[in-house]
């Protein structure tokens, strides 16, 4: 019997756990290596932090998925991979042997060597944990006395939570909300948008007040405030961490082949360059030929592409090339029921934009509920 471990619940791998579950093989035995029970959905977490979703609404069941992939389902996080030996090691010291192996497990908020972040600050990965970390922030604002929440890294995901932020406390607090600010060290808040875009969602910014601090690195968090390279401190009641992405630390010492920044290294066929029996997906991997953002838009679509060339790693049969589009569609929540959205150089805004988006992520979820997988059975 051939032995197919997935380490991680990411986009890319419900994919593969419903395709295998849609088509069971005797011959293949399949282990799952996560610590949660529960893909919380990214793209739905700022409509969860904003309060237009409850969390059940954002979550794929990854215990039921691999129940009916008939999976192994190991509760821990992996620690190391030794591919000399064909085995991941966990966290909670078993040892997991494979003969193809695929890895999906996100990535981590780049921190660098900024002091007290995790100490003081709730980081947005990973995020089970940002959720909690949240919901606590959440309880103390109703207790009442915030008066402000800073939200460090100014990318896309940065700017839609500090947005979802200040709906949420300003309608929880009957409008007198906490001042809401976006500090990062980049020049302005979504540089990697064009102009328009980016004009589209600073003017929605100031309206809600939402202070947005271009060029403000910060080099420590504190207890009740932050400080920026220049020495300047704003005082916050609470700071999230939502700055880019940074790789796992799984990799560091697996003898894997990494990128330059840490991220294990593919080819077309999201093979490791360096072990072909190993293959990654999401934003813990990078392909060094035709790499692409670091956006789960490309772990989703790389699904299907995953769940075919592990089955076919398994039985010696041709892979699937998987080179998807640099473009992709990008729908930006913007606090309320209203978004901005962007394709190539095009933008558009409206509640017809958010609609879509809620449209998008509901669809997305719903593939892999109770109810769609007891239909494709």
């Amino acid at each position: 019997m051939r032995r197919l471990v997935l380490i991680g619940g990411g986009h890319a791998h419900v994919h593969v756990l419903k395709a295998i579950g849609d088509a069971l093989d005797p011959t293949v035995s399949v282990t799952l290596v996560t610590p949660v029970e529960r893909q919380v959905y990214s793209g739905m977490l700022p409509g969860f932090v904003a309060g237009h979703y409850a969390l059940e609404d954002c979550g794929i069941d990854l215990i039921r998925l691999a129940e009916r992939a008939r999976a192994l389902v190991v509760r821990s996080s992996a620690s190391l991979v030794n591919p000399a030996m064909r085995e991941v090691i966990c966290a909670n010291g078993e040892v997991v042997p494979y003969d193809v192996l695929s890895i999906d497990v996100g990535s981590r908020a780049f921190t660098g060597r900024v002091k007290g972040v995790e100490e003081h600050a709730v980081v947005i990965r990973p995020l089970e944990r940002f959720v909690e970390g949240w919901e606590k922030v959440l309880a103390r604002a109703r207790q009442g006395g915030m008066n402000s929440v800073s939200v460090v890294g100014g990318g896309a995901a940065g700017l839609e939570l500090a947005f979802a932020v200040e709906n949420r406390l300003r309608r929880e607090s009957g409008g007198e909300a906490p001042h809401v600010r976006v500090l990062t060290d980049a020049r302005t808040v979504v540089p990697e948008y064009p102009a328009a875009a980016r004009g589209r969602l600073l003017r929605l910014a100031s309206r809600r007040n939402i202070g947005t601090h271009g060029g403000s690195p910060v080099t420590e968090v504190g207890p009740g405030y932050l400080r920026l390279r220049d020495a300047i401190e704003f005082a916050t009641d609470a700071t999230l961490w939502v700055t880019g992405a940074a790789a796992p630390a799984l990799f560091r010492d697996s003898g894997l082949q990494t990128d330059d920044r840490g991220f294990l290294a593919v080819n077309d066929f999201m093979q490791s360059l360096s072990h072909p029996e190993v293959f990654g997906a999401g934003d813990c991997a990078t392909n060094l030929a035709n790499p692409r953002p670091k956006a789960g838009v490309f772990a989703v679509r790389a699904g299907p592409a995953l769940a075919a060339n592990l089955v076919a790693a398994m039985k010696g049969g041709p892979l699937e090339r998987f080179v998807p589009s640099p473009r992709y569609l990008a729908l930006i929540s913007c606090g309320g029921r209203y978004a901005v959205g962007l394709y190539g150089g095009l933008s558009f805004e409206g509640r017809w934009a958010w609609r879509w988006k809620d449209r998008i992520d509901r669809g997305f979820v719903a593939r892999y509920s109770a109810k769609a997988l007891a239909a494709s059975r």
